[in-house]
Order: C-alpha cells, then structure tokens, then sequence
C-alpha cells in the first residue's frame, strides 16, 4: 500500500475527539469516516488506515468514552 493512502488519525479530518482535547498520540477519540461509524470505533491519535484524508479532527463530547456516546459531527 503506498503511503499516500495510509495517515494517522491525528492528522484526519475523521477522527472526533472530546471538546478542548489536544490532536497527541494516545488522546482517544471516534472514528467517523462515514463507511466506519456503525463500528463505533475508538482509536487513538497514533492509530492509522487507508481511509485517512488529511484535516482537522472534529469534536464532540463523548467521543473518547468506552463505548463512544457522541454522535459524528462533521
């Protein structure tokens, strides 16, 4: 897989994280890449995939909670 396809979800605009949090490493978050969302996925900033598309992540409370609570908000 080339790496043009593959990114951190730090650096994705489809990576949720909690209001006020800061874009790091271990800061957890939601997954809410639009073919993704029904899997409620909570990944950390340095998890990765193919799906990647660089941006700012969006924010929602309840994002970096076990199971996630917040609803995709971009």
């Amino acid at each position: 897989m080339a790496k043009k396809e593959w990114g951190l979800c730090k650096e994705c605009q489809w990576w949720q994280i909690e209001p006020g949090a800061t874009s790091r490493d271990l800061t957890l978050g939601l997954c809410i890449d639009e073919d993704l969302q029904k899997f409620q996925l909570r990944v950390s900033g340095n998890s990765g995939c193919n799906r990647y598309q660089p941006g700012e992540p969006a924010r929602g409370k309840g994002s970096s909670e076990a199971p996630p609570t917040a609803a995709p908000t971009r």
